[in-house]
């Protein structure tokens, strides 16, 4: 412990020296109240230490003489990195931790930034804001860029990183830092609240009356926020131009977006364009997973308070919601796009939602997988579940009673119930509770009603090679894993009439697709499919007079005479959103969890999720969506915990040792995914639907599930019939807290 350089109090321990020795104590006795910084108190330090280590010497042990001079060497070397710290003047030659600092190419701040230190530019209703690269006057939260080091390698860059001394100034901040939308509705913080309005009023809502048998519910809903958990952080990599007014975008491929990326990327991308600007040299920067998780913004968090009066069958005679979401630093990027998934698939004539977002001491929050959409599902889907308990109602019931007579989802329902088994399944688990004391299960099914819009430009060129009929495609989205390369190779094969081998899929570059929209929204692949359709149509009406004077040739002979008689074999295209109707996504799931009441560890036993996906181009491409849209859902709500230093804003859990995203152990033990049979989405690409994100929606059943089994052993434990709010995420820790366990009652018999 020092005071400036000067030494409090200090523990000096070695292993390796013999079992007797740990504490180096006479050293540490001497070093009391000395300057550390002194050739002196070094040279003491190391006489005293030398004197009092005496290694033992036991084979296969090196020799005693090694072992004490490694000691005294890491002493040394020990004082070496604290006089690097404190910024002590070291001759070159003794520089032993030094050698890092010598990598170092630069340092760059707000104030090397020769144009706007903004990284979102180009201005819109969902990013009206500037959001600057790096900061150039107050801190808005822990973890904001200040700055850039550049060095000869990543590892000297990290470490440089940390000996970077900045000074803050809190002389004229007063405000208590509030780093996530529950601190400020628990603070009644309205100064921090923003009326942006993407909320609705029902056309019947001011007309309803209410009778004197309506039951009065009531309640609170709140949800974390959700790191985007990809396999790859943040990266961009800069090439310097020998015209430096020109800028070429080049991706092949993404490890991993979940949205982290729409528009956050632009932050990495420009700080790395700076270093390579200004060094004129290739600049590759990856961001650590701590870092990348304190810069870059998260899902959403949310907190909503509802109001109802329902009939006693559970029909909502009016409904009043307030949703107040966490925006983060900035409020670029609101969910106020809403308005489409606050009703589900219920009618909403009487429903008034009042949207508004909360400013906090965070990264500016962003787009998350099915963003707006999981909050505004989980509101309504926990409302009908606190309706039904309420009333002393099936769930499914009031779900049933709030549906309009025509909804698609009425038999839909009807069928999942049966192919499910759910009554008897529902049976078992009443009879599993009461026959186990400290293991419970649960049972619950969510409807989903997903309406997807299409919006955006985005090209697709396709070329045709004639000297062997291969065919190259580069489109404008960004393949991160969701298969849209596979399904670009698959329509063009299809449409051309080739094997998909004789495919081949190039980066996507700004040159090939400019103005396209980002790959968001789970519309970007039925988006490339179509450009790619429509240049492949291009092609054949071209060929389609050669193919009639050879109609026996084969297809690589084809594009020979094609080439030779002067054919262009290079199409573009583009989508526009703007031509495409929208549609919806139907579908359903059932989850069936086992609540270890002594821990609170939550097993899924079986989840079934039916869903429509229309005239799938590859069912095993939207199954692997499914399967992973619902996963990151159960992340969101079981695992995933953002926890902030209530000092600071710091984020703690910021590294997959304490950050918990699911694990193989969290997937369902045993998980069906089918699809709706013999169904087509006319508008839709080759009649497909998207899959993308509405299994994230429907993910939030296991809660439901994992109230009915807390109700059962709060049952056993003769605790009060309440109403347990749960919200998102629900740990073990958490779960314990709405059980009555006390160590009184763990007996043997």
């Amino acid at each position: 412990k020092l005071e400036g350089s000067e030494i409090i109090s200090s523990n000096i321990c070695f292993g390796g020296i013999d079992p007797q020795f740990t504490h180096a104590l006479k050293t540490e006795e001497f070093l009391k109240g000395k300057n550390l910084l002194t050739n002196e108190t070094i040279q003491g330090a190391l006489k005293t230490l030398a004197a009092e280590l005496n290694p033992d010497w036991v084979l296969p042990d090196a020799a005693p003489e090694y072992r004490k001079n490694l000691a005294l060497s890491l002493f040394y070397k020990f004082t070496l990195q604290v006089a690097s710290v404190l910024r002590f003047p070291l001759k070159n030659e003794y520089k032993s931790g030094g050698s890092v600092l010598n990598r170092v190419i630069a340092f760059y701040t707000a104030k090397d930034i020769p144009g706007v230190n903004d990284f979102m530019p180009v201005k819109s209703e969902f990013s009206p804001n500037v959001e600057e690269v790096f900061c150039s006057g107050r801190i808005l939260y822990h973890g904001q860029p200040v700055g850039l080091v550049v060095a000869d390698t990543f590892e000297a860059a990290q470490k440089a990183a940390k000996t970077v001394c900045i000074h803050y100034s809190t002389d004229t901040i007063t405000e208590t830092i509030l780093p996530t939308v529950k601190d400020v509705a628990d603070a009644k913080r309205h100064d921090r609240v923003v009326n942006i309005d993407y909320g609705f009023t029902g056309q019947s809502y001011g007309d309803a009356t209410i009778p004197e048998s309506a039951i009065h519910v009531s309640g609170s809903y709140e949800s974390g926020g959700q790191y985007h958990y990809t396999m790859e952080t943040q990266t961009s990599v800069c090439l310097p131009l020998e015209d430096e007014n020109s800028l070429n975008v080049s991706v092949r491929r993404i490890g991993g977006g979940y949205g982290g990326k729409a528009s956050r990327a632009v932050q990495v991308a420009c700080a790395c364009a700076l270093a390579c600007h200004l060094t004129k040299r290739p600049v590759r920067l990856v961001m650590t997973i701590e870092t990348n998780m304190a810069v870059v913004g998260k899902r959403y968090g949310v907190v909503s308070n509802y109001s109802a009066e329902v009939t006693p069958e559970g029909r909502i005679i009016r409904l009043h919601i307030e949703f107040l979401h966490d925006a983060g630093c900035n409020s670029n990027e609101a969910p106020d796009f809403m308005q489409g998934y606050y009703g589900n698939c219920y009618s909403k004539d009487v429903w008034c939602v009042v949207s508004k977002t909360a400013l906090t001491n965070s990264a500016s929050n962003t787009w998350c997988r099915a963003p707006g959409s999981t909050e505004a599902y989980a509101m309504i889907e926990s409302i009908i579940e606190h309706i039904a308990f309420v009333t002393g109602s099936d769930p499914l019931a009031v779900r049933l009673q709030n549906m309009p007579n025509d909804s698609p989802m009425r038999p839909l329902l009807q069928t999942f119930l049966a192919d499910i088994e759910y009554d008897r399944r529902n049976g078992e688990i009443a009879q599993f509770n009461l026959e186990n004391r400290w293991r419970k299960r649960g049972i619950a099914i969510v409807p989903m009603k997903y309406p997807v819009g299409y919006f955006g430009t985005l090209h697709a060129l396709v070329s045709i090679y004639h000297t062997d009929g291969t065919v190259a495609i580069t489109h404008g989205g960004i393949e991160m894993g969701q298969g849209i390369n596979t399904r670009a190779a698959q329509v063009a094969a299809k449409v051309l009439g080739i094997p998909v081998e004789k495919i081949a899929i190039k980066p996507t570059t700004n040159l090939t697709a400019p103005n396209d929209f980002c790959t968001q929204a789970s519309i970007t692949s039925e988006a490339v499919a179509h450009s790619v359709l429509i240049a492949c149509e291009t092609l054949l009406e071209r060929i389609a007079p050669v193919r009639q004077q050879h109609p026996d040739v084969s297809w690589e002979k084809l594009t020979q005479l094609c080439h030779s008689q002067g054919v262009d074999l290079c199409a573009t295209a583009m989508y526009n959103g703007v031509e495409l109707p929208s549609y919806n996504v139907w579908a359903l799931s059932c989850a069936e969890i086992e609540l270890d009441v002594l821990t609170g560890c939550v097993l899924l036993r079986r989840v079934d999720i039916l869903e429509d996906a229309g005239k799938t181009l590859n069912p095993e491409i939207e199954i692997g969506q499914i399967e992973g849209a619902f996963m990151m859902g159960v992340g969101l709500y079981l695992t995933e915990t953002l926890i902030y230093d209530r000092a600071t804003g710091e984020l703690l859990t910021n590294r997959s040792w304490n950050y918990r995203p699911p694990g193989a152990k969290d997937i369902p033990a045993d998980l069906r995914i089918r699809l709706l049979q013999n169904t087509i989405n006319p508008t839709g690409v080759q009649r497909s639907k998207a899959t993308g994100e509405p299994a994230v929606n429907m993910a939030v059943v296991v809660l439901f599930a994992l109230r009915n089994a807390i109700n059962a052993a709060r049952t056993d434990d003769g605790m009060p019939r309440e109403w347990i709010p749960l919200g998102a995420p629900c740990t073990p820790d958490r779960i314990l807290r709405h059980l009555g366990n006390a160590y009184d009652q763990y007996l043997l018999h």
